[in-house]
């Protein structure tokens, strides 16, 4: 299977967050909270990715542009990648895997619940990205995929109440989710651009590998 080039750089680009972290943590550079500091990179950037998978379908069809395709698996995939290290960080480092303090620390805060139910739902989608598993479910795929937007408003509300009244960053992410999901409104689905540049149909014919297609 060949490997476009929008593939290699937005694996690249998801990467760097994990390599910041662990390079910070190696120099001890990363704060006086490392564990605290380390939930809150992983919980941003998987819900900054999750958002920015949304926006892909409705760019792709504005602009007619193929490499948004792309964009959105690799950018939903890190938004699991990092939602399951957000978890991992939380049951390991701060509980030890000690399920005797985590079921009841669980129990106790609606936000670790919320969160809990977004990250079990957002293993069907994960495991659904493979293609042989993909190609079995058939039509069911699209249907299991469409959790996303309900998976990315829950995760919201996580956000919202893990903030502990601090309302400005979980406002400004639920109008990015709004804006979002109006773009899917049919008053403007039909909204397409007529004419691409020329040098935007040579970026996306460079990400995607099409200049190079036999």
């Amino acid at each position: 299977m060949k490997i476009s080039r929008i593939q290699i750089i937005g694996n690249l680009i998801g990467l760097l967050p994990a390599f910041y972290l662990l390079s910070e943590t190696l120099m001890g550079n990363l704060s006086a909270d490392p564990i605290r500091t380390t939930t809150i990179i992983t919980g941003r950037t998987s819900i900054y990715a999750m958002l920015l998978s949304l926006f892909c379908t409705p760019l792709a069809r504005i602009f007619r542009m193929s490499v948004f395709h792309p964009i959105r698996k690799i950018s939903g995939l890190f938004a699991f990648y990092y939602a399951f290290a957000h978890f991992l960080i939380f049951s390991f480092f701060d509980y030890q895997l000690n399920l005797d303090w985590i079921i009841p620390e669980i129990k106790q805060k609606p936000f670790l619940q919320v969160g809990l139910i977004a990250l079990i739902l957002l293993i069907p989608l994960a495991v659904s990205s493979i293609k042989p598993i993909r190609q079995k479910m058939g039509k069911y795929w699209k249907k299991i995929h469409r959790l996303v937007y309900f998976i990315a408003a829950i995760i919201l509300v996580h956000i919202t109440i893990a903030s502990k009244g601090d309302i400005v960053d979980p406002i400004v992410l639920i109008a990015i989710y709004t804006l979002a999901m109006s773009l899917r409104l049919p008053q403007l689905r039909s909204f397409k651009i007529k004419s691409l540049p020329d040098w935007l149909k040579n970026v996306n014919a460079y990400l995607t590998n099409k200049n190079n297609a036999s």
